[in-house]
């Protein structure tokens, strides 16, 4: 099956990838899926997906991942403003899960599914031609195929080809992204806390994977810094820096805070957070975008919802057939949400929004109240 002119070759064995390559198959259309690295022994995180996002979870047979999210709870200093999370009639709710969780289910229904993946294959270069597509590889490998999708992430090599002079690689987002995954038991609504010194996440996610034995919470927040700090900082100093910002947090999460550091168990998450603007080229005869590299966002619920729903519109597009008309529709649709809600992840994690006074906190905490009040005690996310 590595050469197949019909088959959709999909560059990238993550999350988007492997979403785009189940719903193909099922559908009854041939695909490959090509990674570069040879194993997924990777840290893991906790992510919120929305509920459209588990929708199409759903819809590829995965259920009872994760912890259901039905309300957001908001934490000014000392004052709280409690949301519903409204959702369309009858979905589910979304979830919060790890990374792991997610991927080995996928892997499940690829395997499931007889899907080849061809691993150690790092893309170089694809050539277009009559008759379909040619995916290269750095070690002179060809793979042929009808379409290729580009799934390879934030620093997608398939993006650096559809927009070749125009600024589309990633970029440093300016802050080292960090989680602490501990055992608990507790079932705890999505949480913000808005601190002196940062806003910090705290949520139950369940297991982090089939072979774990108990349930787990998730505590999350980032610190500005330069990239090169971000890159080189250690275990030891990421608690260190918390422990210096955990002393303006509520008695809570201090309590949390130590009992992670504490804990040997404790999963210590930190990497430093790439993204990017979202590029002008999603396609051409073809080649196509989705996921991270049709709009590079950093680690997180958000880009994976994003991912999902690119798997299912891509996927219906090669099921009703591909015209520029609706290519063009897939990109303008897709493309238009991801700028909203990259813009409005940027503006959100800015330092100069990430920094409060106690008189700030005030104003916020009363403007959300008056918000509580004007939508019912609803929001949507």
């Amino acid at each position: 099956m590595k050469n197949n002119k019909d088959q959709v070759i999909i560059a990238g064995a993550g999350i988007a990838g492997f979403s785009l390559a189940i719903q193909l198959a099922e559908k009854k259309i041939p695909c490959v899926v090509l990674e570069a690295r040879t194993s997924f022994g990777v840290a893991t995180t906790g992510v919120r997906i929305s509920a459209k996002g588990v929708r199409v979870l759903e819809n590829m047979g995965i259920r009872n991942i994760g912890e259901n999210t039905e309300k957001l709870m908001m934490y000014f200093g000392s004052s709280k403003v409690a949301f519903d999370i409204e959702n369309e009639k009858g979905a589910s709710p979304a979830i919060i899960v790890t990374r792991l969780a997610v991927f080995e289910k996928l892997f499940e229904r690829i395997n499931d599914l007889g899907i080849t993946v061809i691993y150690n294959f790092t893309l170089d270069n694809v050539i277009e031609n009559a008759d379909g597509v040619v995916a290269v590889s750095s070690e002179g490998v060809n793979i042929q195929g009808k379409y290729l999708v580009g799934a390879d992430g934030v620093g997608s090599k398939v993006r650096r080809l559809l927009n070749q002079g125009s600024n589309s690689d990633k970029r440093y987002a300016g802050y080292l992204g960090i989680g602490f995954i501990f055992s608990s038991d507790e079932k705890v609504e999505m949480s913000l806390f808005n601190s002196i010194n940062g806003n910090i996440g705290l949520g139950s996610i369940g297991k982090i994977s089939a072979n774990d034995t108990h349930k787990n919470n998730f505590l999350w927040t980032h610190i500005h810094m330069t990239e090169s700090e971000a890159t080189a900082i250690t275990d030891q100093e990421i608690y260190e820096q918390i422990g210096e910002r955990a002393k303006n947090w509520t008695p809570c999460l201090q309590q949390i805070f130590q009992a992670c550091k504490a804990n040997p168990q404790t999963v210590l998450y930190h990497l430093p957070v790439y993204n990017g603007i979202v590029p002008d080229k999603w396609y051409s005869d073809k080649l196509f975008l989705m996921g991270d590299a049709a709009h590079p966002y950093g680690p997180g619920g958000q880009g994976i919802s994003m991912a999902l729903m690119d798997a299912e519109a891509l996927c219906n597009l090669f099921v009703v057939g591909v015209t520029e008309e609706k290519k063009a529709h897939y990109q303008s649709s897709r493309a238009a949400i991801a700028k909203a809600k990259g813009e409005s992840a940027e503006e959100r994690n800015k330092p100069e929004n990430q920094i409060a006074t106690k008189w700030g906190l005030m104003f916020k905490s009363l403007f959300m109240k008056v918000y509580h009040l004007f939508k019912g005690g609803k929001m949507k996310l």
